[in-house]
């Protein structure tokens, strides 16, 4: 990098010293032509004060200096010329002397057709005996003086190109060495594990640089903080759900065991064992059914069938479902409920009410209430569910929607149930980019509250 910036400062030293030239050159050229002009222009306007024998005289004189002396008519003959006895070529359509003619003066620039030199041709009209004087010298612009600048030229243009270089050398230096410890202190730390730490440096896109990187490193470690956790969550999971697989299981092939070496012949036992067995059939297949649900939620690629549906059909239906329960505790539950249509996943919307529900019946104390409320807010279907039952303690809160997370273990081994249904009720909620809300106190009851965008007022006739 260091030599690419030596290299980009020469370069640009070189285009700039080259279009520098060549700038003083073309004002240089056009001063000299100018002085030139005004030079000739002067001596002509006393050629032109002279008579016709001096005119000559003159001519010769300029003749040893190299400098040609014509004198034309009006109408282009050439009546004298200093360089050729005679010139027969009409001289009327010479720029210089169709500018004298018109304007009083003119010049320009050209080769002789006569002695092939180039010249600068200046010309003044003499009014007075109506005749067209021209003087000519050669002219090669500022090519002779410059090569008496070239020596000085050379020299000034090798002390320029030597400070660049050295100059460019430091300011590289200056550049590379700030990179060079950026990246050493990369390198030197534990990316997303350390916290990272850079001098103050005077350049501000290197301050945005070091920003950056310190930035890129606390979200890099946020990351592995989250993967760690993801790890953590996963680890529980699995062990969790082949714990909660495998007590099932292990009553089934006991059972099953007891019935295929008739251990048990009577009758009513068999009877209560093929019971044993379906409960614990039943709640494995829930456990399956509870987490593929939870896999599909969490899959950003899952796609669910939407439909319109009845919210008070739905919540009715789940409540017939609870009746038993319901009478078997003396529950008092409480409807209040809007008639509401939704545009959502049936299963979804089943899911959110039963688990709710049925949590609200199970943790609740014998003759408890449990209180169902389910409003429209602008676009939003709220629902509040809140029982009477044992609460949960404060430093639980957090965990409840934690996949297989029990509050009371002691409990849960009487109360059936699979620890994934606020897990799912959660999942639903964030699939739908609702909120939730859980306020609870021990002893008093527990208090859920959704919120779902879901709502529609309006139901298409097809």
């Amino acid at each position: 990098m260091r030599k690419k910036i030596i290299r980009s400062f020469m370069i640009t030293f070189l285009i700039s010293f080259l279009l520098g030239f060549s700038v003083l050159y073309a004002v240089l050229y056009m001063v000299f032509l100018e002085n030139q002009r005004s030079e000739q222009f002067h001596e002509l306007q006393i050629i032109e004060k002279m008579g016709d024998d001096d005119q000559e005289g003159v001519g010769k004189y300029l003749m040893e200096n190299d400098s040609r002396l014509t004198i034309i008519q009006t109408d282009g003959t050439v009546i004298y010329d200093n360089a050729v006895s005679k010139i027969d070529e009409n001289h009327l359509q010479r720029e210089e002397v169709q500018q004298a003619l018109d304007t009083g003066k003119g010049s320009t620039i050209r080769k002789s057709d006569t002695t092939k030199q180039n010249y600068l041709y200046t010309a003044v009209f003499d009014e007075e005996d109506a005749k067209v004087i021209r003087l000519a010298i050669p002219f090669q612009g500022i090519s002779q003086s410059w090569m008496v600048l070239m020596p000085s030229f050379l020299v000034a243009f090798l002390v320029a190109l030597s400070t660049v270089w050295f100059i460019s050398k430091k300011m590289a230096t200056s550049i590379v060495l700030p990179l060079q410890k950026i990246s050493q202190t990369i390198w030197t730390t534990r990316i997303g594990k350390e916290k990272i730490h850079f001098e103050e440096y005077h350049y501000p896109e290197l301050s945005e640089i070091t920003v950056a990187i310190e930035s890129m490193n606390e979200e890099i470690g946020e990351n592995l903080n989250q993967l760690e956790k993801q790890k953590q969550i996963r680890q529980e999971f699995f062990s969790n759900a082949s714990h909660e697989l495998k007590t099932p299981l292990t009553s089934i092939m006991g059972y099953t065991e007891l019935l295929r070496t008739h251990t048990i012949t009577d009758p009513k036992q068999v009877d209560r064992c093929l019971e044993h067995v379906a409960r614990e059939g039943k709640h494995m297949t829930q456990l399956v059914n509870d987490i593929l649900m939870v896999s599909k939620l969490e899959s950003e690629e899952y796609r669910a069938p939407f439909s319109h549906i009845s919210v008070r059909e739905v919540l009715d239906g789940l409540l017939e479902r609870f009746k038993v329960q319901q009478e078997k505790m003396n529950l008092n539950i409480v409807v209040d409920c809007q008639d509401l249509y939704v545009y959502a996943n049936k299963g979804h919307i089943e899911g959110v009410f039963e688990n709710l529900i049925s949590n609200a019946i199970k943790y609740n104390v014998y003759d408890g209430t449990v209180s169902i409320s389910c409003y429209a807010s602008g676009k939003n279907m709220i629902l509040k569910v809140q029982d009477t039952g044992i609460g949960i303690p404060q430093e639980d809160q957090e965990k409840v929607f934690q996949r297989f997370y029990r509050v009371d273990k002691q409990r849960s081994k009487v109360i059936s149930g699979t620890g994934l249904g606020l897990s799912i009720v959660k999942h639903i909620v964030h699939f739908y980019k609702g909120s939730i809300e859980l306020e609870s106190k021990e002893q008093k009851g527990t208090t859920i509250t959704l919120s779902l965008p879901i709502l529609v007022h309006t139901i298409p006739e097809d």
